[in-house]
């Protein structure tokens, strides 16, 4: 670390301190983004795949409710509208159900399922809008006209065959004809008179053909006729001859029209079989169709051995087979739509278990989801709390260490500086050759001031010492002591001489180190390309220094040789 240390400047120990520090918060802050991003993530997801799963599902089945609506309101008012709102609101399903395909690849196959239901559905109403077109939309149009008028036309002809009443009030009249000659009494003859009045009235209150109402009316007054004519005869006391007459062949003419045009409990039956007919068409239950069959079988018993003409049997029972032919066929084309409607519903109904399954089933995910980001969202901030107070910590660490490896130095250096401006030391700050630091710099520059003030006073020191054994040495000698002070004085000067010549060697050395240094730095210059002047005068350098290298080693080998004398 303190070598990497070294290799920066001041500004840039601080420049990368800060920076470090923002590079932690950086971090920090990505940590904070990615986890947002994260979460944010989740719950993009849970929106743009549960929710809208959930979505499309409940479209869909809002598009089968208002179809399904549609549906019985075309069933009940058989409007072609509601035909059109059901094909819109199932197109409406397929384009959900189409979305809902497209959301994962879970939804693929629901929507597949789903999609081949809908075209099931859509077909079988479209069938089912078909068979009501053929039965008819209304009661005047399909087989319900067609039905409708074969019924009018069976009850029209039945009404031409209703004389019952008539054939009533014509036995009236002859048991009052009766009564008249058997009592001769003026009120009978009174009452037959208002017999035939009455029974005119219901001749032409009848459904008879006009032709037959004609001869009616034509009979009934060549009865009224002479049968006042054999009133007379009666009230007078006079032989009647057994109650014989005119009026009474006229009176049978009448019986043989009625009889012609009578079958007996027709119109009841015809109306039975309506109240059958409508039975089935309110309630759809078919025990209904088989009383209604049972109706045409006793009707078509009694029109088959009546007394009526063989054209009006042939037309009527020709008639009661068209009913039976159209009734038959509504009944099947009820089935039929039966038939779709509860493939319809089947259809319908396994939609909407689809539906509903798959509704559960993304909230069921849902819930977990939420469930599992809110304890994924709780787990992320405690680890960005714990980021933000371990960042906060390593910033200010940083800042410690950076603060110090500044500091310190700069306090050492002012130490060295204080020894050096009042005494001699022999402590060296670190010094790091290569090295950018600024404050490494100024250590070298405190170094080289105390080694200049250390030499100095070396020198000086050795000066001092070398002239003092000189001087000490040239007083023995003038002086005639003895051979032992001289001995110890020239010693002394050789050891003063020893340690000028070992103090001069060290800076040879010295001057050596220095001047290499210089080679170094011109080559490495020389290196780098330089052109023109500039590169001659790295050469110049170069080669001076080379030169003067030269004559250091020479000057410090005649040192040491020296040296090496003394």
């Amino acid at each position: 670390m303190s070598k990497l240390t070294r290799s920066f400047r001041i500004g840039e120990k601080i420049g990368f301190g800060f920076g470090l520090v923002g590079l932690i918060f950086l971090l920090v802050i990505w940590q904070y983004h990615n986890t947002l991003r994260q979460s944010l993530g989740d719950y993009q997801r849970l929106q743009s795949v549960f929710v809208a799963k959930k979505v499309d599902m409940l479209s869909i089945e809002s598009s089968m409710r208002g179809a399904r609506q549609a549906e019985k309101e075309f069933l009940l008012y058989r409007d072609e509208a509601f035909a059109g709102e059901v094909d819109r609101q199932l197109h409406q399903a397929l384009l959900s159900t189409a979305n809902l395909g497209r959301i994962d690849p879970e939804s693929v196959h629901i929507a597949e399922r789903i999609t081949e239901l809908l075209e099931i559905y859509q077909q079988k109403f479209q069938a089912t809008v078909l068979d009501w077109r053929k039965m008819g939309l209304d009661h005047n149009s399909g087989l319900q006209g067609t039905f409708r008028d074969a019924a009018h036309e069976l009850e029209t002809m039945a009404g031409h065959f209703k004389v019952d009443h008539l054939y009533l009030q014509l036995l009236q009249i002859r048991r009052s004809e009766k009564d008249l000659g058997l009592r001769r009494e003026q009120q009978y003859l009174a009452r037959v008179l208002d017999l035939i009045q009455e029974f005119e009235r219901i001749t032409a209150q009848s459904q008879l053909e006009e032709g037959v109402k004609t001869r009616l009316f034509h009979e009934i007054e060549t009865y009224r006729e002479t049968f006042e004519t054999y009133a007379h005869v009666v009230l007078s006391d006079e032989d009647i001859h057994g109650g014989k007459g005119p009026f009474r062949q006229a009176a049978h003419r009448i019986e043989a029209i009625l009889n012609n045009h009578h079958v007996p409990e027709l119109a009841n039956n015809i109306l039975q079989l309506r109240r059958r007919e409508k039975d089935y068409l309110l309630r759809h239950d078919k025990k209904y169709v088989d009383m209604a069959l049972q109706e045409l079988n006793r009707i078509h018993a009694l029109v088959e051995p009546s007394t009526i003409t063989a054209e009006q049997k042939t037309l009527f029972l020709t008639l009661l087979k068209n009913y039976r032919r159209d009734f038959t066929a509504l009944v099947e084309q009820n089935d039929h739509i039966d038939r779709m409607t509860g493939e319809m519903q089947r259809a319908v109904s396994e939609i909407t278990l689809l539906v509903k399954e798959s509704v559960a089933s993304a909230n069921q995910v849902m819930a977990q989801m939420e469930r599992e980001i809110n304890t994924s969202s709780d787990q992320k901030e405690r680890f960005m709390l714990w980021s933000v107070a371990v960042a906060t910590l390593l910033g200010i660490v940083f800042a410690i260490s950076i603060t110090l490896r500044i500091v310190r130095p700069l306090r050492s250096m002012a130490g060295i500086l204080d020894q050096l401006a009042y005494e001699e030391t022999t402590e060296r700050l670190p010094f790091y050759p290569g090295a950018r630091d600024e404050v490494n710099a100024m250590a070298g520059s405190v170094n080289t001031m105390a080694d200049n003030k250390s030499r100095f006073i070396a020198w000086w020191k050795s000066s001092m010492r070398e002239a003092d054994a000189c001087e000490n040495l040239e007083t023995i000698l003038k002086q005639t002591s003895g051979k032992p002070e001289r001995e110890e004085a020239e010693q002394e000067f050789r050891d003063a001489l020893a340690a000028r010549h070992e103090l001069l060697f060290q800076q040879y050395h010295k001057l050596h180190v220095l001047n290499g240094a210089v080679i170094e730095q011109a080559e490495a210059l020389q290196k780098e390309g330089h052109s023109g002047e500039t590169q001659i005068s790295i050469n110049t350098v170069r080669y001076s220094s080379h030169s003067m290298q030269n004559i250091l080693e020479m000057v410090a080998f005649q040192e040491n040789q020296k040296r090496t004398l003394v």
